[in-house]
């Protein structure tokens, strides 16, 4: 019988163009062995243009060997529409709930996920989702520690699931490495696809991260600035305060001359 394993993480949370990318991944206990002996790691960490494709190579690997692979894009539209019901709802919570409908459909018994906020915070709104999506849940809380939580969900047949909050955990188990690896492989992927659906020059968007050094993303802001004031592009988190985009939003056509110097 095969020992199984989930983990769950995401990508682009930071990121001004494109949706984020949460995914649940499931694995025996000896392909994600096998994976790690072959440079498995935090996605974050394959820097480079040889290293990402090292990443896009295993990430095809991890899907492959996957028992489960459960993705949810979330869209740049979704994302300011709960930036802008703040403080009644917020990324963190907008997370949190993709991670509950992902939870409760991985089929392994013993999930970790990473967290960016604290694993106390995590939980509470967890338990809170989970409890919202299905009902006679039962719970079983561990003891808590600064930089991570465990606690047990018991479900109707009497299955259970094992769930381990960590912070860097994407870092420390490799199972949540997979994810981050496949989530970031999708959202790569999705950046090129939206600049084929919408005729963009190609890679014109990026990694599509506020960064006014990355002379792609800075370069389309000053080519499309009528676009993007009438906000015509669905794929553009307006409600993010970044200086750059802000401009044109909120000004009329000022050039970004001072940025792309």
């Amino acid at each position: 019988m095969l020992s199984l394993v989930s983990g769950i993480d995401e990508a682009g949370r930071g990121s001004v163009f494109g949706p984020l990318i949460i995914v649940g991944v499931t694995l025996d206990r000896k392909s994600l062995d096998l994976l790690a002996r072959n440079g498995l790691k935090d996605s974050k960490l394959f820097s480079g243009l040889a290293n990402e494709e090292k990443r896009s190579k295993l990430a095809l690997k991890i899907q492959k060997h996957a028992i489960d692979l459960k993705v949810i894009k979330i869209s740049s539209e979704e994302i300011d529409k709960t930036l802008n019901d703040r403080p009644s709802d917020n990324l963190n919570l907008l997370e949190i709930r993709n991670f509950s409908k992902i939870i409760l459909k991985l089929s392994s018994s013993n999930i970790t996920i990473d967290t960016l906020s604290s694993p106390k915070y995590t939980q509470k709104n967890l338990i809170f989702q989970l409890k919202k999506l299905k009902d006679q849940l039962k719970f079983e809380i561990g003891k808590e520690f600064d930089d991570h939580n465990y606690f047990r969900i018991r479900l109707n047949n009497n299955l259970k699931k094992e769930i381990l909050i960590a912070k860097k955990a994407d870092r420390d188990y490799p199972i949540v490495s997979a994810a981050s690896c496949v989530a970031k492989h999708i959202r790569d992927n999705t950046l090129r696809e939206i600049e084929r659906d919408f005729d963009l020059p190609s890679y014109c968007l990026g990694k599509g991260y506020p960064n006014e050094r990355d002379l792609q993303v800075m370069h389309f802001l000053e080519e499309y600035k009528k676009e993007i004031q009438n906000q015509s592009f669905p794929f553009i988190r307006y409600s993010w305060s970044w200086t750059p985009l802000q401009q044109i939003i909120n000004t009329s056509f000022k050039t970004l001359d001072k940025f792309l110097e």
